[in-house]
């Protein structure tokens, strides 16, 4: 049950019994890294990010949600948001296990396992979320006149939607095998409730399926969707700022004569009204672009690092949660996991850099009675 096991290191984290692992994380100082790591560094930072997204979650809420990227990004809070939950409560529940050792009569280490399949079907939601909001910007800047107007705010919310209840009814079958059941322990013959699995061959199956679909074809392939629309993005901001300098440059030189035949031939050509449409992007569209290459760029650092190590895991038998490097595994499992964290926390900021809405309304909340137009904020509408 390699897989099985494995899908729950990226919360999980029990020291290894077997002492003839050489490695240098084997070691007291290795082992001292590592519990840091697990029990302070990531419990740390899923406090920092939850606290964050629910500050996200008020200000779109009360910013209003008018257009569908607000949407897409309220639905990438959320998920976010309760991925950084459960995972806390698994790793809770991992500490209470390991404070008490056999005390309790609920195997709270055996609990935890379920908040770790609970978080990463959260996180899936989050990186598809991610893929659409890359997919729907690309789209409206690359070909405007056919996309501009195609992702309106009902559109977004049915897709936002969609995605949850889809990856929802994904893990389903994969949620419903776990249960609780009393078991005897061994070494001490007490009776105690643990995880157990309903009908473990089915469970094997299963967990093979979606250990691969989670692990090597879902990261890939998002991370090379996201990389296509974050490259098709970059020129396309380069070509509006080309676009910018020629148009800024020819205006200081036209004479009021010239510039006012142009523009009567210009109205009057529907033609050329719609391609200027269509080539420019305002300075609102400039930064919603921007914080959406961000966003992508901190998706793609924060699960680049969590599919190399699977990947490895996948190809070297030793190299997992039972294995006999896996001491060195569960400490590259908590950088990865570190990272991965922070970047659902650091949202925030993009939000508040680029969104001129989102920082006037959080102003608004947190620092009430002050000016909250800046002066960048009145050269915007968004």
């Amino acid at each position: 049950m390699k897989s099985l096991a494995s899908t729950t290191t990226g919360l999980l984290h029990v020291p290894p019994n077997d002492q003839s692992e050489l490695d240098v994380f084997q070691t007291a100082p290795g082992k001292l890294i590592s519990t840091f790591i697990y029990y302070l560094g990531c419990p740390v930072m899923m406090l920092v990010a939850i606290s964050t997204n629910l500050i996200n979650v008020t200000v779109f809420l009360r910013g209003g949600l008018r257009d569908g990227m607000a949407i897409n990004f309220l639905g990438l809070t959320i998920s976010d948001l309760l991925y950084n939950m459960f995972y806390f409560m698994g790793r809770l529940l991992n500490a209470v296990q390991s404070v008490f050792d056999e005390s309790p009569y609920l195997n709270t280490r055996h609990l935890s396992f379920i908040f770790a399949k609970y978080g990463r079907m959260w996180f899936n939601v989050s990186i598809l979320l991610t893929v659409f909001a890359a997919i729907q910007k690309c789209a409206c800047i690359a070909i405007p006149l056919t996309f501009r107007n195609f992702f309106t705010p009902r559109k977004s919310a049915i897709t936002v939607l969609t995605i949850y209840v889809g990856v929802v009814a994904y893990f389903l079958p994969y949620l419903t095998l776990d249960q609780l059941r009393p078991y005897t322990e061994r070494g001490t013959n007490r009776t105690r409730l643990g995880y157990w699995l309903r009908n473990e061959e089915l469970a094997v199956r299963i967990d093979k399926f979606v250990t691969y679909a989670n692990r090597i074809v879902l990261p890939y392939v998002s991370q090379g969707i996201v990389i296509v629309c974050v490259f098709t993005m970059t020129l396309k901001l380069r070509s509006a700022a080309k676009t910018r300098q020629k148009m800024t440059s020819a205006r200081g030189d036209l004479d009021l004569n010239k510039a006012t035949s142009e523009a009567h031939i210009e109205t009057h050509n529907p033609d050329i009204v719609d391609k200027n449409k269509g080539s420019a992007l305002s300075s609102k569209e400039l930064r919603v672009v921007r914080s959406v290459n961000i966003l992508c760029f901190v998706f793609v650092a924060g699960t680049t690092p969590h599919s190399i190590i699977e990947a490895f895991s996948l190809a070297i038998d030793t190299f997992d949660d039972m294995g006999r490097n896996r001491s060195l595994y569960f400490f590259l499992q908590g950088l990865q996991q570190i990272i991965e964290i922070s970047s659902t926390a650091v949202n925030i900021a993009i939000y508040y850099h680029f969104n001129s809405k989102y920082r006037r309304t959080f102003k608004a909340l947190f620092y009430p009675g002050t000016n909250t137009r800046t002066a960048s904020d009145k050269t915007e509408t968004g």
